[in-house]
């Protein structure tokens, strides 16, 4: 259980390296729980090529990102369209929240410009972000998640983002913004 649970950790973690930048704003964006579904929907067959991309060097031949990491990211991927609208609200939120400039150039680019552009980012940030020392417990956390639907992995993934950064904003503040990763889950 605590080897799954540092598992989950650590793929939230990854996941988090989506918006390193939005970690230094002095106000995180603050997301609607279905923007940060959307979003996490949205960018999972990234972070899994990402993560995989890093990890094949250091998982072994049968590990499951190495046997079923590209067929995975292909069934998630088939949901990016549907995700799209507000994912996009979401990246552009992300995005002014952490240079406004940043968030005006994105907010005029066509969707044709903005998803590759996106996409890229998502799995080199996914990719440069990982230490390869915690491949193996990724790998275990996705293999373990495999089974779910796209939207379910998000949920959940979003879920363990709120409970993390209410724990930590409990720590810190009596605040009623919960923030992660520079960004904040708030109520619909």
């Amino acid at each position: 259980m605590k080897r799954t649970l540092r598992a989950a950790a650590a793929l939230t973690a990854s996941l988090l390296a989506v918006v390193p930048q939005v970690a230094s704003a002095a106000q995180p964006a603050c997301l609607s729980k279905t923007e940060a579904r959307s979003l996490l929907v949205y960018a999972l067959p990234q972070v899994i090529d990402g993560t995989r991309k890093r990890c094949e060097a250091v998982l072994p031949d049968n590990s499951y990102l190495r046997r079923h990491g590209s067929g995975l990211a292909a069934r998630y991927g088939a949901q990016k369209a549907r995700y799209w609208p507000e994912a996009k609200a979401a990246f552009l939120k992300l995005g002014n929240a952490s240079d406004p400039q940043l968030g005006q150039f994105a907010r005029n680019l066509p969707d044709e410009s903005m998803q590759p552009l996106i996409d890229l980012t998502v799995e080199g940030m996914v990719s440069q972000s990982i230490r390869p020392e915690t491949c193996e417990e990724i790998d275990l956390a996705i293999d373990l998640l495999s089974p779910l639907p796209p939207e379910n992995t998000a949920g959940l993934i979003a879920l363990f983002i709120e409970i993390g950064s209410e724990t930590g904003k409990r720590a810190r503040t009596s605040d009623k913004q919960a923030s992660l990763g520079g960004f904040a889950i708030c109520e619909d």
